[in-house]
């Protein structure tokens, strides 16, 4: 019959052009949900519930890009190809970036204790001082892990994508598509 098979022949340039629609669509689709996400959390009272669906979408499009991204290849790729156009490599943003974070949201956290729990100077400059040491031994360790540790066995299963494609010369069955 054939009605679903493809045809041996495509343009490079529409197959191309297709690939940029699809990106634009990906993109439509995850602006449309943090819309989604941020009028249904201020409208309802910021209600979890309501928003679950738009986070699951969101997370797993991100986990199924990272899936993808390392099964073929790309992930490590793109970050050799940063570390050569960059002064700063990937492993160094990540680094600092994770520092940063894990600063803020340790200032953020101590800020908000001192504001609201404490009722004088000395007892907010205490809580400010007591909260902020404690969230940074908490989330820095785990940012660091998270995100450093996270980049690099990304990385190395990317990599042994890649030459498990070069060995084997097939490459990955969906690449076809």
């Amino acid at each position: 019959m054939g009605l679903f098979k493809k045809s041996g022949l495509e343009d490079e340039r529409i197959t191309n052009l297709k690939n940029k629609i699809y990106a634009e669509v990906y993109i439509l689709v995850m602006a449309i949900a943090v819309i989604s996400i941020l009028f249904k959390y201020f409208i309802n009272d910021f209600d979890i519930e309501g928003i679950a669906t738009e986070l699951i979408i969101l997370f797993s499009s991100a986990v199924y890009f990272l899936y993808r991204s390392t099964r073929l290849g790309v992930f490590s790729a793109e970050i050799e190809m940063h570390d050569r156009e960059n002064k700063w490599s990937q492993q160094k943003k990540n680094l600092v970036g994770s520092i940063t974070f894990g600063v803020v949201i340790a200032l953020v956290f101590g800020t908000n204790s001192a504001v609201q729990y404490a009722d004088g100077m000395i007892q907010s400059i205490y809580y400010f001082l007591l909260t902020a040491a404690a969230s940074l031994l908490i989330y820095l360790p785990f940012l660091l892990i998270f995100i450093i540790g996270g980049n690099e066995i990304l990385k190395k299963n990317s990599e042994k994508s890649i030459n498990r494609m070069l060995k084997d010369e097939s490459g990955d069955i969906d690449e076809k598509y």
